[in-house]
């Protein structure tokens, strides 16, 4: 992984380094202080160029974070791809990979900026129409593979099932975030654990 990496910060020309260090650094500003609180003169001053450098690269403040939390959605997305995609695995092997990268992506990444960005495309039509295509695409992979794992279960019970695994997944961001603290008698990742074992029962029984 280290030397994809360089391999490609290799490649990229000194435009795109800046523009990744720019929405690398708005984004630890989300993290820390919240949309509200950043202009692009204080993301400029932190990334350590003048603001028309970073007029260049986003001419609007919006524009910045359209193109920040597009990223985050968009990596996302091909990691659970990936999952899909991936040869040799069994339909309750795939389900449970595609829940445990997501549940493991909430315990991992910021939950402030997976908040914010909720927020954020409430407003921006082109965004929303993309997260809900998103949500649902997963869902239905979710009750495609229920039914190859159920076949018992009728269209519209592999589909219930199937939301309400998406639902306990985004969920997650509310409830065992990064910022949050512990759950009382469900320390540390044991939260995800129990929740894991939730989609499970409802593969399951």
């Amino acid at each position: 992984m280290a030397v994809v990496k360089a391999a490609q910060a290799e490649r990229e020309t000194k435009g795109e380094r800046t523009r990744r260090r720019i929405m690398a650094e708005a984004r630890a500003m989300i993290d820390e202080m919240g949309i509200e609180a950043i202009s692009q003169e204080a993301v400029a001053r932190r990334v350590g160029i003048t603001q028309s450098a970073l007029r260049h690269h986003f001419p609007t403040r919006d524009g910045m974070f359209d193109a920040i939390f597009d990223h985050v959605f968009a990596s996302f997305y091909r990691s659970g791809e990936a999952i899909l995609l991936e040869t040799g695995l069994e339909p309750r092997q795939r389900l449970i990979r595609l829940c445990e990268l997501h549940l493991n992506y909430v315990r991992r990444e910021s939950d402030r900026v997976a908040l914010e960005s909720f927020a954020h495309y409430l407003h921006k039509p082109d965004l929303f129409a993309r997260q809900s295509h998103w949500y649902h695409w997963i869902a239905g992979h979710y009750a495609a593979l229920l039914g190859a794992i159920r076949p018992d279960l009728n269209e519209g019970e592999r589909q219930g099932r199937a939301l309400a695994i998406l639902t306990m997944s985004v969920g997650a961001w509310v409830t065992i975030g990064r910022s949050r603290p512990d759950w009382p008698g469900l320390p540390g990742d044991t939260a995800s654990a129990g929740l894991l074992a939730a989609i499970e029962h409802l593969i399951d029984s």
